[in-house]
């Protein structure tokens, strides 16, 4: 699990260097505003150490920008695996960052509070569920191809109390990359 991770992450670092490189060479104007606009993203990655070790993710978000850096907006994570269904509903507040000497890169930072339900098959044909409140913090890369495009990754530390297995889960990582399009 450790060499996996590991993997990931440098894979990461390499997307993001190449992510620079391309966009120095494209300078994407940066004088896009975001304010007022509404933003829809998806993607797809990984949910690490949730109840039932490794899940495969999928996100959905929406973020209204009040001015050029702040957003608010829902996220909907869930996670699967052959015995795991999870979903968690937040309310994010996330802050853009601008980068004036590569305009097409965007870090920012999120973090939100919401719920989280999971239902776990475990074995002899019992199953467990549980709610449970779900915080997560956030920090991400957003680069833009174009006005109407934007590929994204974002890493995510959720904090929860779920109970499903007889002892509490207070914590599972979800990496996901995916695309922005803005409305």
């Amino acid at each position: 699990m450790t060499k996996r991770w590991l993997w990931l992450t440098g894979s990461l670092l390499l997307a993001t260097f190449l992510f620079g490189v391309v966009a120095e060479a494209q300078q994407v104007p940066s004088s896009v505003t975001r304010a007022g606009r509404l933003v829809f993203g998806a993607g797809a990655g990984l949910q690490g150490d949730t109840v039932d070790d490794t899940a495969f993710a999928l996100g959905v978000s929406g973020d209204y920008y009040l001015n050029n850096n702040l957003s608010i907006g829902p996220l909907l994570q869930i996670g699967l695996t052959g015995d795991l269904f999870q979903l968690g509903l937040t309310a994010q507040a996330k802050y853009t960052f601008d980068l004036p000497d590569l305009p097409a890169i965007k870090p920012h930072l999120e973090a939100g509070i919401g719920f989280v339900y999971a239902d776990l098959d475990r074995p002899n044909g019992r199953s467990g569920d549980d709610t449970s409140y779900l915080i997560p913090l956030g920090v991400g890369l957003e680069y833009r191809l174009s006005s109407r495009i934007s590929l994204d990754t974002t890493l995510l530390f959720n904090f929860t109390d779920l109970d499903v297995r007889g002892g509490d889960d207070n914590f599972f990582l979800t990496w996901l990359v995916g695309v922005r399009i803005p409305f």
